[in-house]
């Protein structure tokens, strides 16, 4: 199996984001066998995978990557800013990703820092 390791979006001291396209063409070039648009299928699966097991309040452990989970934050007063009225935010559903301690360092220790 090809190691797989994706472009360094570093440039210039500021990160640039990496999008969906970007993993996918990185993916094709590790496994050349697999078209692109095989491989944007995979991409997408996997992310509604994901985004299927948050719903069901499922958390998604990727071992050196990190956890996703989602909390439920209660309901809170906010302020408009500009009139300065009280706005009353419901109870809601947020997703908490916590990175593995293990990327943390690897970033930390990488040469672009």
């Amino acid at each position: 199996m090809p190691l797989f390791i994706p472009d360094i979006y570093i440039s210039q001291g500021w990160a640039q984001r990496m999008v969906k396209l970007d993993l996918t063409n990185s993916l094709v070039k590790a496994f050349p066998g697999i078209s692109k648009q095989d491989m944007m299928c995979v991409v997408d699966t996997l992310f509604e995978s994901m985004a299927q097991a948050l719903m069901r309040g499922k958390i998604i452990d990727l071992r050196g990557i990190g956890r996703f989970k989602i909390n439920q934050r209660e309901p809170t007063k906010g302020r408009n800013p500009k009139t300065n009225a009280v706005v009353y935010i419901p109870k809601r559903w947020v997703i908490h990703f916590k990175s593995a301690e293990s990327l943390v360092k690897r970033i930390n220790s990488s040469a672009h820092s």
